[in-house]
């Protein structure tokens, strides 16, 4: 399709009849033929002739994380590049701060609606439709357990139902919009029935202007921490017949994420690697190697430890992982380096190594203290090798759980973990030890390949399935360690893309849409970098692997 010649801003809103607030968007009044609104309909989305259409595409991330008004990131040639490689539509995301400021509440930006209607005449231009999302609401951004403020102070409430319905007035009659993603991944703070208050809220917003355009909404990723999500997948239904349900799939989290700055994960090797097992969420069993032996007071050399080994006994078991304890060591340190897991069968014969784990950074281990007492560090002096973790200063029980080491016991077998440990001034009674921990897990299971993915996306296709719904894959993606040689990137988001169009067992359901995350920016991209796109800093594999999905898509 040819480029569109774009007029200045000015010109574009007066040719198109839109202006200041209260006047009419862009493609307002009757839609033109072949651009009906598009509707959710069974478990499907449909056109105006009630013909399915599979919305495919990759996300705008809009450089919603640096809180800029009027975002530089894409211009119109990005949409052509969208359209070139078969998408039909992007999840648009929003920050609030576009559309108005905390010092002027309610007080809309002009300029804000004029980012909007450029970006739907080029979309309109390019075939593509906006799929719009407020990513970061009045209140704080939602993921990373931050926006507690949304639910805390119900004036934010007010502020984005608000900020919705004037959207949803604005754009009414406006086709090339596809629909409103209500926010991303709450995170509400006491229960999970806030967001569904608010969602039910803002839609009777919406809808009191706007009947037309599909409201798509997700689950709450976690209550005020605790990410666990039942049989639901902590998704409910709202009672509108024209809603898609969304959810986000990263699965293995830890091999998706490695690397990651903020992640706090380590390198986790490659996909597939089915000696790897993921998915787990821990329930305690006590069932762990509290006998092993333990490093004595005072001050000790490097010496290695022995592990006691631990039979896999219990049908309840998900998995084994390594755990470092340091209880009770007042002014002490005690320093580990150089782990072995070992497996043993029935007879005690020796069968495999399941990992040599060199835990030089805490990036992959979890501390935990009983009290909130005490603190996990490195040290550069070793028995092998350059850093390795230590605990200070507990006063009651604390470790570091390696649950980055998780690995999937065979019913049975025994199991050990062994190690060296060094301890500077421990005093009596301190226990430092390296515990080999067997646990339960609360969610699906899988072992680090395309089955092992299949099981952790069922869940969420199945409760599509049973409700008779249609679902928006709304996020997938590897960060881009991942797509270092040998890493597997490509594999996984083959692998993902298929489970979620129905190709390969993950269930005998599939998503009505889905939007790769995302097209520019620096960590999960196709496009590397801020600002403008630069062509030359692309994933140029990954473009062409979606270019051959997206153009095959349903």
């Amino acid at each position: 399709m040819p480029y569109l010649r774009i007029l200045p801003v000015v010109a574009v809103l007066v040719a198109l009849g839109c202006g200041k607030n209260g006047t009419t968007p862009p493609g307002g009044g009757n839609p033109t033929p072949g651009d009906a609104f598009l509707r959710a309909r069974g478990t499907a989305i449909v056109d105006g002739d009630g013909n399915p259409v599979f919305l495919r595409g990759v996300s705008f991330g809009n450089e919603v994380w640096t809180n800029v008004a009027l975002p530089n990131d894409h211009a119109e040639i990005d949409f052509q590049r969208l359209a070139d490689m078969g998408a039909n539509s992007t999840r648009f995301l929003l920050n609030y701060v576009t559309f108005e400021d905390d010092a002027a509440p309610y007080v809309y930006k002009d300029a804000g609606w004029a980012w909007i209607d450029q970006n739907i005449t080029w979309a309109k231009a390019h075939g593509i439709r906006l799929i719009l999302n407020i990513h970061v609401p009045p209140g704080g951004f939602q993921s990373n357990g931050g926006g507690g403020a949304l639910w805390n102070d119900v004036a934010n409430q007010d502020r984005l139902t608000a900020l919705w319905k004037e959207i949803g007035r604005r754009y009414a009659d406006q086709p090339t919009i596809v629909g409103f993603g209500l926010l991303n991944e709450p995170e509400p703070v006491s229960s999970r029935q806030q967001w569904q208050a608010l969602a039910a809220r803002i839609l009777t917003a919406i809808r009191s202007v706007d009947g037309n355009h599909i409201i798509f909404v997700e689950p709450a990723i976690a209550v005020g921490g605790d990410f666990s999500q039942g049989a639901s997948m902590n998704q409910f239904k709202l009672d509108d017949a024209n809603v898609v349900y969304e959810f986000h799939f990263y699965e293995p989290y830890e091999y998706t994420s490695q690397l990651e700055p903020w992640a706090n994960l380590p390198d986790v090797g490659g996909y597939p690697d089915p000696t790897r097992i993921s998915g787990v969420t821990e329930t305690w069993l006590n069932l762990a190697t509290f006998d092993a032996p333990t490093a004595p007071a005072g001050t000790s050399d490097w010496t290695h430890y022995e592990g006691t080994r631990i039979t896999a006994s219990s049908s309840a078991i998900a998995a084994g992982k390594p755990t470092l304890v340091g209880q009770a060591l007042g002014a002490g340190t005690i320093a580990f380096d150089d782990l072995t897991i070992n497996e043993y069968d029935a007879t005690g014969t020796f069968t495999r190594e399941i990992e040599h784990i060199y835990p030089t950074a805490t990036d992959g281990w979890y501390f935990w203290s009983n009290n909130n007492v005490g603190i996990p560090g490195t040290t550069s002096d070793c028995e092998t090798s350059a850093t390795c973790l230590t605990i200070t200063g507990t006063t009651d029980d604390a470790n570091f759980g390696g649950s980055t080491h998780d690995f999937s016991p065979r019913p049975g077998y025994q199991y050990s973990v062994s190690g060296w440990m060094k301890g500077t001034n421990l005093p009596a009674g301190a226990i430092a030890l390296i515990r080999l921990d067997m646990v339960g897990s609360s969610t699906t299971v899988g072992l680090r390949d395309k089955a092992g993915v299949a099981a952790l996306m069922a869940p969420f296709l199945n409760w599509g399935k049973n409700q008779q719904v249609p679902l928006f894959l709304g996020e997938f993606g590897v960060y881009k360690a991942c797509f270092a040689p040998g890493k597997g990137g490509l594999a996984w988001v083959n692998d993902a893309y298929d489970l979620a169009t129905g190709d390969g067992g993950a269930s005998d359901s599939r998503v009505a849409g889905l939007s790769y995350h995302q097209y520019h920016e620096d960590s999960f991209a196709l496009y590397y970098g801020g600002g403008p796109v630069d062509p030359s800093n692309a994933n140029q594999p990954l473009i062409d692997l979606l270019t051959a999905k997206l153009h095959a898509a349903p």
